[in-house]
């Protein structure tokens, strides 16, 4: 695989560029014109967990979300990868009692939870897998199973019929065949799924945009985007990047990252979604680079809250300023005639 590689951001340690990190970003319309792009709009890479928001749509529209009455912040849940905060594993310790199976079932596995502070280290015993981030998208996808009679066992199987149907929905949405995404596994066991940015922007774009759609997987697109819009701290968590973009002032935005530095999100008022990709897959860069395309995109005013990711300062063991991480790149439109 060859990459057209641009930078994105620098590292600047005193006077020095130490480091460079290059990236890839596509910004696509709901009609699927690339609108924007930096480096290779069109690499092929996995959606790991910016996957969640489709994932949830074939949750809703399988009939089981309305089946078990999930609430609109256990969808955005679903959606979402949540801090493990108390009221994220009260959340999806409901949709668990909703289809009437235990946290046994879950196959994601044990994290410390990301909202945990590293500097205050607990022991990982002190924790089940509903503190796992991705422990809402596997409830909704145990209760797609158990909604339709299937077995829970394998319910991570890359053949099992639950992930057969999230496949085709990610190819609807994304507007990609499905015979050509390519399907690995991901750090919580389930499929994951590869497609070229430009793809993911679109489905973003389209997921903002219900009436693409065909009446009944409209309102399934619509009650996830929704939920996203309504529970943003169940997308994430406190003070997390996906949570705080969508809840500060300025433009409507959802936003989903994924690991190995993938960052989705999509501007309702615009129906544009954008994917943004750094190629090392160093999440240090990732925000910094986001958050300079909303400003460069007008969504978002510098000097906002979000500004702490935009230029992160760079601290030596003894908490002292020694360098800061730098995002740049030109933001090149498009040219369609």
């Amino acid at each position: 695989m060859s990459l057209k590689l641009e930078t994105v951001a620098k590292v600047i340690r005193g006077q020095i560029i130490e480091s460079v990190h290059f990236g890839s970003i596509a910004v696509v319309d709901a009609e699927g014109r690339l609108l924007y792009g930096v480096g290779d709009p069109y690499m092929v890479t996995y959606l790991r967990s910016s996957a969640k928001p489709f994932q949830a749509i074939a949750a809703v529209e399988s009939g089981a979300a309305r089946a078990f009455g999930f609430s609109s912040s256990e969808i955005a849940i679903i959606a979402g990868s949540h801090s493990g905060e108390d009221k994220h594993v009260e959340t999806v310790k409901s949709i668990m009692d909703k289809i009437g199976l235990g946290p046994e079932h879950l196959k994601c596995g044990v994290q410390t939870p990301i909202g945990q502070s590293v500097s205050e280290p607990q022991p990982e015993e002190k924790y089940t897998v509903l503190h796992h981030n991705c422990s809402g998208k596997h409830a909704g996808m145990l209760a797609m199973a158990k909604f339709k009679s299937l077995s829970l066992d394998d319910y991570l199987s890359p053949d099992h019929p639950v992930q057969k149907l999230i496949t085709e929905t990610i190819s609807d949405i994304c507007h990609y065949p499905a015979d050509k995404i390519a399907i690995g596994i991901d750090g919580c066991s389930a499929p994951v799924h590869a497609l070229p940015l430009y793809n993911m922007a679109f489905g973003f774009a389209r997921m903002v945009t219900p009436n693409t759609f065909p009446a009944g997987k409209a309102q399934a697109v619509s009650t996830v985007y929704m939920a996203m819009m309504d529970h943003p701290d169940m997308v994430g968590g406190t003070g997390r990047f996906d949570s705080l973009i969508a809840e500060t002032p300025g433009e409507k935005i959802i936003a989903k990252a994924g690991a190995e530095a993938l960052e989705c999100f999509a501007l309702p008022d615009r129906n544009w979604g954008a994917a943004v990709k750094i190629i090392d897959g160093s999440r240090r860069a990732l925000f910094p680079v986001t958050v300079e395309l909303l400003y460069k995109l007008g969504v978002r005013s510098r000097g906002e809250e979000i500004s702490k990711f935009h230029r992160p300062v760079i601290e030596n063991w003894r908490k002292i300023e020694v360098g800061v991480i730098e995002p740049g790149f030109e933001l090149k439109e498009v040219d369609h005639e």
